[in-house]
């Protein structure tokens, strides 16, 4: 039995090989700079996609940009000058619906009278307006009749 068995081998010397230092966690500075300048980057680029949706969202207030190009291009048909801030008054204003008034004096010294509302179409905002001209004439009382006097016989 004895010569049944091979005699054992001999261990396999270790080889040594050059000492290389553990791996290293992440910089943290790369995560600190990450951290000072992604995350604002960040923001900022939300901030520009939200403005650039807001129209999707939210209805025009009365004096925005958006209000005055889309009024601007109603009153061109009718040849009326410029649209000013200080004639344009929101009457009312919820989720719904926006609804405001302008008023634009005339060369005449007459008055146009323009009503809107901002309200959602399904998910589109629509315009709906109507425009009214007060003459100067008829603001103010007529003249009265000069008075001829009676003769009498």
């Amino acid at each position: 039995m004895a010569a049944d068995r091979s005699p054992p081998e001999p261990d396999k010397p270790i080889r040594a090989s050059r000492w290389k230092p553990p791996p290293s966690p992440p910089a943290r500075s790369n995560r600190l700079l990450f951290r000072l300048i992604g995350i604002p980057a960040l923001a900022f680029a939300a901030v520009l996609i939200y403005r650039g949706l807001q129209d999707y969202f939210t209805l025009p207030a009365c004096d925005s940009a958006r209000a005055k190009s889309t009024l601007s291009n109603v009153l061109n048909q009718f040849k009326v000058g410029p649209v000013e801030d200080e004639t344009i008054k929101a009457i009312s204003t919820d989720k719904k619906q926006v609804v405001c008034n302008l008023v634009v004096p005339l060369t005449d010294g007459g008055t146009l009278n323009v009503d809107y509302t901002f309200f959602w179409q399904g998910s589109h905002a629509e315009m709906r307006y109507g425009i009214s001209r007060k003459s100067k004439t008829a603001t103010e009382p007529p003249p009265a009749m000069p008075q001829v006097p009676m003769r009498s016989n």
